[in-house]
């Protein structure tokens, strides 16, 4: 039973007239065809004319009558809460249509002279009544019958188009809460890094680093709103933020970038990579003073994009998890993973580890969906 709350859209009528008539012209040319053949097989031959005027106009009729009886049948559907009320109704409407299509069709076979409709209209139009109206009135419940069951299912269409609509306005919602969490989170720890530089009295060093910070600013601003960015563009704002973090390092810091030149136009969260980047100096090059090297990949692989980020400083070994469900990780990679989930489901891949081949630090592989701006798909 649709909602009270979903109303489906009213047909139109032009297409329901449409329908009504081709239906109308199959089933006046069976029934023609019946009847015709149906009497030449019992040796009493029926004239095609006879067979055409008997039967082809009653069928046009109902095709004249359907729209308001569809409409009325839009208009009053029967429902639980008020199908008594809404039957007794069609019975009555249903009695007046019926009455009206024989009416129409002893006025029509009069007037083309078939013999069976001969004499004055009130003594043939009863008649027809006694012998036609059940028939009529089934026609008419066939007619609310399909109503209903076009009302029922576009109100289903309806209502899987507005929860559809209504988890994807959630889903957004979801998403741009995590994005505001992760912008003040980012722009806190760079604060923190220039008070840092202020009480080590790099006065300089701070100066510069609140310039770039106030250019990152203008950059983020102008993807605020899009939950996804080009990789080019995410990794002009992880290159900002680096910058800004080799000033606090001074050379210690050496950043490697290696991106083939397909892999910059495919599509990643914004500030979806910068998190991963600060956890590899936070928890890399500033706990080690011998490490210095922080490297960054990004590779197509058919319909994936794969990244890797990796810094060089002490071996990974798991944080014990804090809060139930997020791993031991912090604010800043625990809203990333949420929101890669949040975009791609089951389809992406975000693995931390130890690095290979014996090289120490950390080992961050990100694999996504291939997309781009051109094909967003997804």
């Amino acid at each position: 039973m649709p909602s009270p709350r979903t109303r489906p859209d009213v047909p139109r009528w032009g297409a329901v007239w449409g329908l009504a008539f081709g239906l109308a012209t199959f089933l006046g040319w069976s029934t023609v065809a019946l009847m015709h053949f149906g009497m030449i097989a019992l040796g009493r031959p029926l004239p095609l004319r006879v067979a055409l005027m008997a039967n082809l106009p009653d069928w046009y009729f109902w095709a004249a009558l359907s729209p308001a009886v569809f409409w009325l049948a839009w208009r009053l559907p029967i429902e639980r809460t008020h199908w008594v009320r809404a039957s007794l109704l069609h019975l009555g409407a249903g009695a007046i249509v019926a009455l009206t299509n024989l009416a129409l069709v002893t006025g029509f076979n009069r007037v083309v002279g078939t013999p069976s409709f001969a004499g004055p209209f009130w003594e043939v139009y009863p008649r027809t009544v006694l012998r036609y109206l059940p028939f009529a009135f089934i026609i008419y419940w066939v007619i609310v019958a399909a109503a209903h069951a076009t009302r029922y299912y576009r109100s289903f269409r309806q209502q899987e188009l507005e929860a559809s609509e209504l988890a994807r306005q959630l889903s957004q919602a979801q998403l741009a809460t995590l994005r505001m969490q992760l912008q003040p989170h980012f722009f806190f720890n760079t604060l923190h890094t220039i008070a840092g530089l202020v009480r080590e009295g790099r006065g300089a060093a701070a100066t510069r680093t609140i310039a770039q910070l106030g250019d990152l600013f203008r950059q983020t601003l102008g993807r605020l709103q899009e939950n996804e960015i080009p990789l080019r563009e995410e990794l002009t704002l992880v290159r900002a933020y680096l910058d800004i973090e080799q000033l606090r390092f001074e050379d210690r810091l050496s950043v490697q970038v290696d991106v083939d030149s397909e892999a910059l136009s495919g599509l990643v969260p914004s500030l979806g990579l910068q998190p991963i980047v600060e956890n590899a100096i936070r928890h890399g090059i500033a706990c080690d003073p011998a490490a210095r090297r922080l490297a960054i990949t990004a590779r197509r692989a058919a319909d994936v994009l794969r990244i890797e980020i990796h810094n060089d400083g002490p071996t990974y070994t798991p944080p014990a998890p804090r809060v139930a469900g997020n791993g031991g990780e912090g604010v800043g990679l625990t809203n990333t993973r949420a929101r890669f989930d949040r975009l791609y489901g089951s389809s992406f891949r975000l693995d931390i580890g130890p690095a290979s081949r014996g090289e120490g630090g950390a080992l961050v592989r990100i694999e996504i969906p291939w997309r781009t701006e051109d094909q967003p798909g997804g």
